[in-house]
């Protein structure tokens, strides 16, 4: 007999929803289990808040965030002259997201230190904050007050989806790049790391990417770096020129468009503000949870929805056609 949880996940990554959370509410309320699953469908529903207190329910089962480190964690204590950790967590996407809650601590009088991947920290850092790495903070050599556990920061604060911050937070001065003529410069990233545990569900062929450059009106460059590498492609690659992130914000500042996969370039892209359209998996993490093209937590963003398991050719359609209609907007102005 198939576990009842196991039989959800087969029902959402099959884009069969109701069915998946029909068989989620009718499991024990205390399992954490469900609870943490069904946390992503409240939100689904539009229930930002309500939807994090199921999917917090993942850190008492190893599966949301980190573990939890030594102090107190902030609830809703005055922080005038006090030290707060915001402690990032996840993969660098995840840090990238959540480093926006930052500004909220600042100005409620918090002296705001953040941690995080130290790929992560020097380019964090360049925005006005402390900065430490999570092994830092782990091995207890960081003072602070109270800490947030990042992941939580937007339920910890009470976002809901009309109030959550979608605006850019993160600044950098563009890298020089030469295009041709006529054209807008759009960033390509076709693949993520091969760690995330749902990879395999958000991997399409490149060449449905890659055939976006022969648009009239683009000029492509490859946001592509170290994995999912193609030999001789037909444009510039940004790939070995990607060495910090200060050098891969500087980069997609410069585009006018990126287009990607769901990775950590997307949240970088859509939190320097620039116009970002994401290629997402008919199951989404859980910040695209809520149907539609557009999202709360990045005004720039547009979502290419897969629509049926397994079917790439249908989002990559859309954005074939709305590139086009891009590039003629270009022109006619």
């Amino acid at each position: 007999m198939i576990n009842p949880l196991d039989q959800a996940l087969a029902f959402s990554i099959e884009g069969r929803f109701a069915e998946a959370e029909r068989l989620l509410r009718s499991l024990p309320q205390n399992d954490l289990r469900a609870r943490f699953n069904l946390g992503w469908f409240d939100m689904t529903h539009g229930k930002l808040k309500q939807g994090f207190e199921g999917v917090n329910c993942g850190r008492y089962i190893g599966v949301f965030g980190s573990p939890p480190i030594a102090g107190q964690i902030w609830k809703d204590q005055s922080l005038i002259n006090k030290t707060l950790l915001l402690r990032g967590e996840g993969g660098l996407g995840d840090e990238i997201i959540n480093f926006r809650f930052a500004y909220d601590f600042k100005k409620l009088g918090a002296n705001v230190v953040v941690s995080g991947h130290p790929a992560l920290v020097p380019f964090f850092a360049s925005q006005g904050f402390v900065c430490v790495t999570s092994p830092a903070v782990e091995k207890g050599g960081v003072y602070y007050d109270y800490w947030v556990p990042a992941m939580s920061a937007a339920y910890v604060l009470n976002y809901e989806f009309d109030t959550l911050p979608g605006k850019p937070y993160l600044q950098v001065e563009p890298a020089i790049v030469a295009k041709k003529p006529g054209t807008i410069k759009v960033g390509l990233r076709w693949a993520g790391s091969p760690h995330f545990e749902h990879e395999q569900h958000r991997k399409f062929d490149p060449q449905l990417m890659l055939d976006l450059a022969k648009i009239p009106g683009v000029t492509c460059y490859s946001f592509q770096k170290d994995l999912d590498l193609i030999p001789n492609l037909p444009f510039d690659d940004f790939g070995p020129h990607l060495k910090t992130w200060s050098d891969t914000a500087a980069h997609l500042k410069a585009m006018d468009l990126v287009i990607t996969s769901c990775t950590s370039v997307a949240h970088m892209s859509a939190a320097l503000g620039i116009e970002t359209w994401i290629v997402v998996p008919i199951l989404p993490y859980y910040m695209w949870a809520v149907p539609g093209e557009k999202s709360s937590w990045y005004d720039s963003v547009t979502l290419f929805r897969q629509e049926q398991y397994g079917d790439w050719a249908a989002p990559f359609a859309k954005i074939n056609a709305r590139l086009k209609e891009r590039t003629k907007l270009r022109i006619a102005a």
